[in-house]
């Protein structure tokens, strides 16, 4: 049971990390996409 609590804990932590860095990187996330569409 504990377990389950940790592994919800450790996925908000990491969706957090994930929103602030685009949030203050939009940017980078731009260019990210643009990359990705040129790869495909």
């Amino acid at each position: 049971m504990f377990w389950i609590y940790w592994n919800t804990a450790w996925s908000l932590i990491i969706s957090g990390i994930m929103f602030a860095t685009i949030v203050s990187h939009p940017d980078a996330e731009i260019a990210e996409v643009r990359a990705a569409k040129r790869l495909m």
